[in-house]
């Protein structure tokens, strides 16, 4: 199964807080945690760490007290220990989430808030530019379905910066499903399949995953606290 984990960031965020946390991730995390200017932006790259280390006891039942993170050529980190277990992170606002798979997958997620049409028209491929363009309410929504699809897929075939985001476009199509097309071949992506999902009205949340079927995606995400994390970890939030 396709799990995918969201939780919202603790009410209270304080640096002082971070200190039980910061034990659970590397010396190298946490000296990289320390020089965070924000401390929103401290706690939402921490959570996503505890977010893996979560789905990993959901999976396993136990986990290796360090994980060793390692990247791919491209920068898309994996567990060396843990070759089955693939996962990825995102977060932005009051959101981080965390979807794991048995192969590559990816998830972005996004606050929906003002965005730029000519971006929109030189990174998107016409036919997404014109589904943009035709929306009823202003092309907001449709803005961010797109672009999340995209940043998905992007980070489920793992090639980051390297893959122009109008070498493939995004179709949602009537029955709800969305269709990948390679832009140079003109053929159907299939080995990648995509979901959306819906947390909170006022983000938008895309999943991608390779070699997969739809039946293997969950109807909704596993919603957890900060509280529920930090239980998992046997720390007092």
């Amino acid at each position: 199964m396709i799990e995918l984990y969201s939780c919202k960031l603790p009410a209270s965020r304080e640096n002082a807080g971070m200190d039980n946390l910061l034990v659970h991730v590397s010396k190298e995390r946490q000296s990289r945690l320390k020089r965070f200017v924000k401390t929103d932006d401290a706690y939402r790259s921490l959570l996503g760490d505890l977010l893996v280390r979560f789905a990993l006891k959901e999976r396993y039942g136990s986990m290796d007290r360090e994980l060793r993170i390692q990247m791919n050529e491209y920068g898309k980190p994996f567990l060396c220990d843990y070759p089955s277990f693939h996962y990825n992170i995102s977060h932005s606002g009051e959101y981080v989430v965390c979807v794991v798979h048995d192969e590559a997958v990816g998830v972005d997620i996004e606050y929906i808030g003002p965005f730029d049409l000519p971006l929109a028209k030189e990174l998107f491929t016409k036919e997404e530019y014109q589904y943009v363009l035709n929306d009823r309410e202003g092309g907001l929504g449709a803005f961010y379905d797109i672009w999340t699809l995209k940043e998905s897929y992007v980070k489920a075939v793992g090639e980051g910066l390297s893959m122009p985001l109008q070498g493939f476009s995004m179709k949602k199509c009537s029955n709800g499903s969305i269709q990948i097309t390679d832009m140079e071949t003109e053929r159907q992506i299939r080995d990648y399949i995509c979901r959306q999902y819906t947390i909170d009205n006022h983000y938008c949340l895309s999943v991608c995953a390779h070699h997969a079927n739809a039946d293997q995606f969950r109807n909704e995400p596993t919603c957890v606290t900060f509280q529920d994390v930090c239980e998992s970890l046997n720390v007092h939030s």
